[in-house]
């Protein structure tokens, strides 16, 4: 009859879950207390025992976030009866945030299950889980997620429990060993689950005995699902050293800075926001033009009597410059006052014998 009814799984079906009554919270009694007021602000108080008991009916409780948005909670429950295989029903309720959704669990080996799953999605929407506590935000993801680690080449002696226990202690709270881990059906390595500290920089290695000795063991670990954490945004995705929140401002201030050096001559040199080069020592070449550089009186004279002699011979002298012929930017060279007298000299012996 029980597998006719469905109940040879040993786990509660979708009806039972959705006609299941609700169970009140078991009630804690703490001290009355009149409010108190500073700078005109009244607040309550509270030891951090009267929290810790407050919050026992809850320290099984998860909290799922969906990267976008979530299905309904029917939904989510049908889910969670067919998919996560749980001992118990759970108590799935909308939270503050739309994409949140509490979940309290009722066994600590539920609570496990689920903090550890490594396909993390509900009907195709993916998730992240976090513990809650008294003092999570909606607000800020909390640091502390879950993360699994592998310990490669780690002898099959130290697979048990405990061993793993104090393994993992400087890197978190251990929750779970994998199934092949808890059998030894692979020895290539132990794989766990822990609860880590995402914003702490974690160690790399740790050793088994002295270290350096021939006898101890180097342990390497390796981070599976390490996600990078944010302290500056209280975000998952990136962290302190990639993110871009306060950088514009800073940027900005930057700018007026500059602008207020370009103002008051601090730095004559400094490229301004237009392209221009704030230089006074430096003028663009369109802004002066060029004056034309006449010649010098000599360099006239000896044009002239290379043109009277070519007029008079019909042929051209070397020795005297001519504009046609001279190079491209040549400069002509001023003749000396004996050049000058020796070239007419020669004019006027040709002329004679003419």
């Amino acid at each position: 009859m029980a597998a006719v009814d469905g109940h040879s799984s040993g786990h509660p079906s979708f009806a039972e879950m959705a006609v299941a009554a609700p169970q009140p919270l078991p009630e804690i009694s703490v001290a009355h207390r009149v409010p108190k007021v500073m700078d005109g602000e009244i607040f309550f108080q509270f030891s951090k025992e009267e929290i810790n008991r407050s919050a026992e009916p809850f320290r099984f409780s998860i909290v799922i976030k969906f990267l976008r948005q979530r299905p309904s909670l029917d939904a989510i429950r049908a889910f969670i009866a067919n998919r996560w295989g749980l001992s118990s029903i759970p108590v799935v309720s909308s939270m503050k945030l739309p994409r949140n959704v509490f979940i309290r669990l009722a066994t600590e080996a539920d609570f496990v299950k689920v903090l550890s799953h490594e396909s993390c999605e509900v009907n195709g929407v993916a998730y992240c889980a976090f513990h809650w506590s008294p003092d999570f935000n909606e607000e800020h993801e909390p640091s502390n997620v879950p993360v699994w680690i592998l310990l490669p080449g780690l002898p099959p002696n130290f697979y048990q429990e405990s061993f793993l226990q104090i393994f993992t202690a400087p890197l978190g709270r251990f929750i779970r060993r994998d199934n092949s881990t808890c059998c030894a059906t692979r020895t290539d390595g132990a794989r766990l689950c822990l609860e880590m500290d995402a914003a702490k920089e974690p160690i790399s290695y740790f050793w088994i005995g002295t270290p350096g000795l021939a006898t101890s063991r180097k342990q390497e670990i390796i981070f599976e699902t390490l996600p990078a954490y944010c302290g500056k945004c209280r975000v998952q995705g990136h962290n302190s050293k990639t993110c871009r929140a306060g950088k514009p401002k800073q940027e900005e201030r930057n700018r007026g800075r500059n602008k207020e050096k370009d103002e008051s001559g601090g730095n004559t040199s400094s490229q301004k926001e237009d392209g221009e080069i704030n230089n006074p020592l430096f003028f663009p070449p369109e802004t002066e033009a060029a004056e034309p550089v006449a010649p010098c009186e000599d360099e006239v004279k000896t044009q002239h009597g290379a043109h009277d002699q070519e007029r008079m011979t019909g042929e051209y002298v070397s020795g005297g410059p001519s504009i046609d012929n001279k190079r491209d930017g040549e400069i002509p060279v001023p003749s000396s006052p004996e050049t000058e007298s020796v070239k007419d000299v020669s004019l006027e012996q040709l002329g004679n014998s003419l």
